[in-house]
């Protein structure tokens, strides 16, 4: 059976796109970036977080640059997100600092939800819904790009 909006909202499931699955994947993703990534390689290491993770950018930065030679291009753009994905998830913690990683890690997965249930519930089908989007995510909402 259909849920219904107040159920949705009470249960913070959106209409469609992310759902708990979802963002139960990309906090493992994220989880993993800091403490496999950063964490255990600095102890492995025997490093500073920070000298770990300015190693990790640097290493994506350079491997980025060689992807183009990538044949599959549906591979290509899967190992080029995701790498740009974790490049910005390092540079976002390194600024607010990796002690508060598990803060960042919800903020940002509570902001991917809310974003994804503004378009759905608000905007889509709109006249220049992807415009207001944008401007939800600079001016409205969580407001990430200040808060981040």
């Amino acid at each position: 059976m259909e849920k219904s909006f107040l159920w949705r909202i009470q249960n913070k499931m959106p209409f469609c796109g992310f759902n708990q699955k979802m963002i139960g994947g990309l906090h493992g993703f994220q989880s993993g970036l800091v403490e496999h990534g950063i964490i255990a390689r600095s102890k492995k290491q025997e490093q500073s977080f920070e000298k770990t993770m300015n190693k990790e950018l640097s290493d994506m930065s350079r491997f980025m640059k060689e992807m183009h030679k990538i044949k599959d291009p549906e591979v290509r753009e899967l190992i080029q997100a995701l790498t740009k994905y974790a490049c910005a998830f390092y540079k976002i913690v390194q600024k607010n600092g990796i002690k508060n990683y598990k803060d960042t890690i919800n903020f940002l997965n509570n902001f991917y939800f809310e974003m994804d249930n503004k378009y759905y519930s608000e905007l889509e089908g709109n006249p220049k819904d992807m415009e207001k989007l944008v401007h939800w995510i600079n001016e409205g909402g969580q407001n990430a790009t200040k808060r981040i």
